[in-house]
């Protein structure tokens, strides 16, 4: 995004054209039990009716969530995110161990386990924040891409699958991700917890997967892991994944994008993926400034 449109987006969202917001008493991923967290039914992934990774990035913020509130001046600088195995729509417990907890860097450890053992975990680095060295750095790539208004919806579902979160796709030729997509959730991660922009970000970042994975025959990878790098706090509602390369050989994928708000970048992100059977590419809609 250029500095012109950045200056731009700020003011157009939130404003007139933003799309309106949550409702407050929208249905969390999952809900409060004692010590564990029940997963609503919308909580799926469109490889099947199984928890969604991209819950176990929330889950991850979720658990630095108070780390950061007790001790100011701390920053998520890294969190990466290992998805272990494909999970039923059970219920989680999540716990967090501090690794280190020095005067500039602290270190936590994030397990996210069901009944029948582990189905995830993360690591979190998090940074004291410090006066900015003088100098100019090289900046990340420009992107261009529209911001979403109201007048061009969100990305609708299909008969298998609907995603329970906003996202606006980049127009391409094929109407697949592979250009970027704006995403804005619709649900806070538990139920009457507001969410934090970081948690916003870890589960939005899971959707680097398709966006650098995806071919002119759909989506043939599933992303084992993710790892997000921040050079500086998200703000607000929307994040932006900008696309930025893939590598792949003999069935595994290597691939990274830009991470923005309606600011600017914010950081960038990592995934490592195996092949899986192929989610095919959706055709196009007959109006093409009907999906974003």
């Amino acid at each position: 995004m250029s500095t012109d449109q950045s200056d731009a987006t700020s003011q157009q969202l939130p404003g007139d054209n933003a799309v309106p917001a949550a409702p407050e008493e929208a249905e969390g991923f999952f809900r409060p039990d004692g010590d564990l967290l029940v997963p609503a039914s919308f909580s799926t992934s469109p490889w099947g009716p199984m928890l969604h990774g991209r819950l176990i990035g929330g889950l991850a913020a979720r658990a630095a969530k108070q780390v950061i509130a007790d001790t100011p001046g701390l920053v998520c600088s890294r969190l990466t995110v290992d998805m272990f195995r494909s999970a039923p729509l059970a219920p989680v417990s999540v716990t967090a161990r501090p690794v280190r907890s020095g005067r500039r860097i602290t270190v936590l450890d994030v397990m996210i386990e069901q009944a029948d053992g582990p189905i995830g975990a993360a690591r979190i680095v998090l940074l004291r924040a410090s006066e900015q060295p003088a100098g100019t750095q090289r900046a990340a790539p420009v992107w261009d891409a529209p911001i979403p208004v109201k007048d061009k919806p969100p990305r609708a579902g299909n008969a298998q699958w609907t995603p329970a979160w906003q996202s606006w796709r980049i127009s391409g030729a094929d109407w697949s991700p592979a250009d970027g997509v704006w995403v804005r959730e619709t649900h806070p991660l538990v139920t009457d917890e507001p969410l934090t922009p970081l948690e916003r970000l870890s589960m939005a970042a899971d959707m680097v997967s398709p966006v650098s994975n995806f071919s002119d025959r759909g989506l043939a990878f599933i992303n084992a892991d993710y790892t997000i790098y921040l050079g500086r706090e998200p703000q607000g509602e929307y994040i932006g994944i900008q696309p930025g390369g893939h590598v792949s050989d003999r069935g595994i994928a290597a691939g990274q994008c830009v991470l923005h708000d309606l600011q600017g970048p914010v950081g960038f992100v990592s995934t490592t993926a195996l092949a899986n059977p192929p989610l095919r590419p959706r055709p196009a809609p007959a109006d093409p400034d009907g999906e974003g």
